[in-house]
């Protein structure tokens, strides 16, 4: 990849001293916007904000105090979860691998406010760094593109509210998908598997993933996977015994009985999710006969786009690659059965490796289209809760699929030999 030339000096809109004054405005934005409203928030209510990082908590407590075969007692979930946290609304079941109860059992040890400041500060770390190694591997930026490109990464709102603010585990996803993309493109398949298989503690996110290593015939990733999962699987059967597999299994398919009845589909709930499955059962019509055959089509039609780009992966250049991983990740987040806003937060992954991808590509309106793509993304991320409660139509759905066919197309034009005479950047 060729490093994009610095900011010039000059009148323009991008040049330096206005990309230099756009990083104030916006970090700025940022800080008066969330840090201090946040900050004053905790200050004054003495408490941190109600969210999902009790849970997590709880289950490390559970572990260090109870037996493993009691992680997944409902009952006790929701005990603990309100001594350590009272709050309102119920609290649900907590269906993740015993590994991450382990995990939290360290944290589970502090106060409960002090193991929350200590995850967020580990939270906004991973987003860091797995940007940091992504800007790096694919977009090489000078420090004002740079700082402005961080700026709007954290200005997500999934990141802020429902991941960091929350206390979820997006962010490791974030950068366990970021160093397998980067230790991939750097040649090394079986580091890049390994590391892959941090993303079990919610499977689901590699509902395509796994697949495109086996089609892409990415064995040995598949070989390092399967040893970070062996390991994943052998900690907690060393600890509490392999049944506790059996208990975790009947929890898992229990889950969606038990968060029935607790959450009902209310369109308070399906706004929080962006898969298209929701997004059938929120717009009107979505699941009437004729909304469901388009919501079948377009989902054999993206599978078989995305297929067909993982078959052609192997021949193809390191652009295509990385490209098949981004398309894959922003399908991944449409192509599913369960995919909360915080988890939305992988399409900044699959937004800076296109853009890399994009500057392989001879410019065409592909490419200016792609920008605006991304500032409406960032906009829709503070403004479609709002919206979508209004209108029933999940809007960061529609732009993540329009996404998806973009790289689509981005793809096509990267397996098309280049046409006499175009310009294209240099790999």
């Amino acid at each position: 990849m060729t490093a994009i030339p610095p900011a010039q000096p000059g009148r323009g809109l991008l040049s330096a001293d206005n990309l230099k004054q756009l990083n104030l405005i916006c970090w700025g934005v940022f800080l008066v916007a969330f840090v201090l409203p946040f900050t004053a928030f905790v200050l004054a209510s003495h408490r941190p904000p109600d969210g999902d990082f009790a849970g997590f908590y709880a289950l490390g407590r559970i572990l260090n105090t109870h037996p493993m075969a009691d992680l997944y007692n409902y009952d006790l979930q929701k005990e603990v979860c309100n001594q350590v946290h009272a709050r309102a609304g119920a609290y649900g079941p907590l269906p993740y691998p015993p590994f991450v109860g382990m995990f939290f059992q360290p944290f589970a040890r502090l106060p409960y406010p002090a193991a929350y400041l200590l995850w967020l500060l580990v939270t906004l770390a991973l987003y860091a760094a797995g940007l940091r190694l992504l800007i790096r591997r694919f977009l090489p930026l000078d420090p004002v593109r740079r700082s402005l490109l961080f700026c709007f990464a954290f200005a997500y709102s999934p990141f802020i509210i429902d991941t960091a603010a929350s206390g979820q585990l997006s962010a490791v996803g974030f950068f366990a998908l970021a160093v397998a993309l980067s230790q991939d493109d750097a040649g090394h398949p079986f580091s890049s598997g390994l590391v892959l298989s941090l993303c079990l503690y919610k499977p689901t996110l590699l509902i395509l993933l796994v697949p495109m290593l086996l089609v892409t015939r990415r064995f040995r990733s598949l070989l390092g996977f399967a040893a970070g999962a062996v390991a994943l699987l052998a900690l907690p059967s060393a600890v509490g015994g392999v049944a506790i597999w059996s208990v975790f299994l009947r929890s898992l398919l229990s889950f969606g009985r038990v968060a029935g009845g607790s959450q009902a589909p209310t369109v308070l709930i399906l706004v929080k999710y962006v898969d298209l499955t929701s997004f059938s059962a929120f717009v009107h019509g979505g699941r009437s006969w004729p909304g469901l055959a388009i919501l079948v089509l377009a989902v054999a039609a993206a599978a078989l786009f995305l297929f067909r780009a993982w078959w052609q992966s192997p021949r193809r250049g390191k652009p295509f690659n990385a490209l098949v991983w981004a398309a894959t990740i922003t399908w991944t987040l449409l192509l599913n059965v369960y995919v909360p806003m915080y988890d939305s937060i992988l399409i900044v992954l699959a937004l800076i490796v296109t853009a890399a991808a994009l500057r392989q590509i001879p410019p065409s309106r592909m490419n200016r289209a792609f920008p605006l793509l991304w500032i409406f993304i960032l906009a829709a991320s503070w403004f479609s809760g709002w919206l979508d409660g209004r209108t029933s139509v999940q809007l960061l759905t529609l732009l993540f699929a329009a996404l998806g066919v973009l790289q689509f197309s981005a793809l096509g034009r990267l397996a098309s030999p280049p046409r006499p005479g175009s310009a294209c950047a240099a790999p």
